[in-house]
């Protein structure tokens, strides 16, 4: 996927999204585990939903596919592929024209979640395995395929087991690839251990930063949120982040792999600072009963080694400083009902009005650009 054409970038969404197209399974996954993939079904008000994980509820695809959608016409159901659901959710072509219009010179592509999930879960390896494949397959040499320098693929890492892991991490690398995600602890433990050291160890030597999106989805029972409860989820996304990045601090993670580069997508930034502070006060009262002994203070372990995404944060950008200049990049979260396509530079210009112009471009550019290897 990486190319050695020299990109001039200006604006980088570091977070952005796939959407499966109707046809993904069908096309890309081997025919003996059509069985075990999502399928298309009707949301009950003419539009299309996936049904995953064999569950009785269908889950529509309203909120991931705003395209121009205004917050009053925002709906979870009703959307239908080939009617209402733009072709840029899933076609890469598409995507480019979209981008076009908004300004975006590149994006850094997550999956579906949802999708992923439904192999994750299968407890049938193989099942596992050939899902998470047959998206990866798709995601390089169908969507991003019409321009690898725009379209810039994360590799979704399965969950069976570190030998799994590692090997994956590297098919990742030797097939340009310029980062994964982690939906689970890579060993496929329910928490952080020794154990995930090996794909950590592969990660820092093969220079492949490491993303998680919002939580380790895998690990967790899956929580449908009410309406209610889905209006605020975004905004209690760094309560599932903290605990991770605390975690990979206090077990020495990054003591032992120096080199190693982690993304926390989605989760915002104006948090940040306070939990630094809060961790370094913890970590200086608490270290000697504890038993534990770091080389650096914490905060100083996130400014090395993470970087936070964000879409609309003005609290976060007028503590950017705090946080660290470097370890800051926005995103546009497209298509999903986050977004504010085709406005995205307008939402730039307000958010960064009185940010000077190197620190700007850093938030939302270079930063990210520097981040993924984007630029020589």
């Amino acid at each position: 996927m990486k190319s050695t054409t020299k990109r001039e970038y200006r604006i980088i969404s570091a977070d952005s999204h796939t959407v499966e197209p109707p046809d993904l399974w069908d096309k890309w996954l081997e025919k003996k585990y059509i069985d075990t993939a999502p399928k298309l079904v009707d949301d009950g008000e003419g539009g299309d939903a996936w049904v995953y994980m064999g569950a009785a509820t269908a889950e529509p695809l309203g909120l991931v596919t705003c395209v121009g959608t205004r917050p009053e016409e925002l709906k979870w159901t009703g959307k239908k592929y080939g009617r209402d659901i733009h072709p840029s959710c899933h076609d890469g072509a598409e995507r480019l024209k979209i981008m076009d219009e908004d300004g975006v010179d590149a994006e850094m592509l997550y999956p579906p979640q949802r999708a992923m999930l439904t192999f994750m879960k299968n407890k049938d390896t193989e099942a596992h395995l050939a899902g998470i494949r047959a998206y990866n397959r798709w995601l390089k040499d169908g969507f991003c395929a019409p321009d690898p320098d725009r379209l810039i693929g994360i590799f979704q890492m399965p969950n069976v087991g570190i030998e799994t892991s590692v090997s994956e991490l590297q098919r990742a690398k030797k097939e340009g690839f310029r980062g994964v995600a982690i939906s689970a602890w890579p060993s496929g433990g329910d928490n952080l251990s020794a154990a995930d050291d090996p794909f950590w160890d592969t990660a820092a030597q093969l220079d492949m930063p490491v993303s998680i999106h919002l939580l380790l989805a895998a690990s967790t029972t899956k929580i449908v949120p009410s309406k209610s409860a889905a209006v605020a989820i975004g905004a209690t996304a760094f309560s599932y982040t903290m605990p991770l990045i605390t975690e990979m601090i206090f077990q020495g993670v990054f003591d032992r792999f120096p080199k190693l580069r982690m993304a926390g997508v989605e989760i915002g930034i104006g948090w940040i600072p306070h939990f630094l502070e809060m961790t370094d006060d913890r970590y200086w009262r608490n270290r000697h009963w504890a038993g534990v002994k770091l080389k650096k203070v914490p905060s100083d372990y996130f400014r090395d080694h993470w970087l936070a995404t964000f879409i609309v944060d003005r609290s976060g950008i007028s503590v950017r400083h705090q946080i660290g200049i470097d370890n800051i990049a926005w995103s546009t979260d497209f298509p999903h009902h986050g977004n504010d396509w085709p406005y995205s530079r307008k939402t730039i210009d307000e958010m960064l009005s009185d940010v000077p112009a190197e620190e700007r471009n850093k938030i939302v550019c270079t930063n990210a650009a520097q981040f993924w290897g984007l630029m020589a």
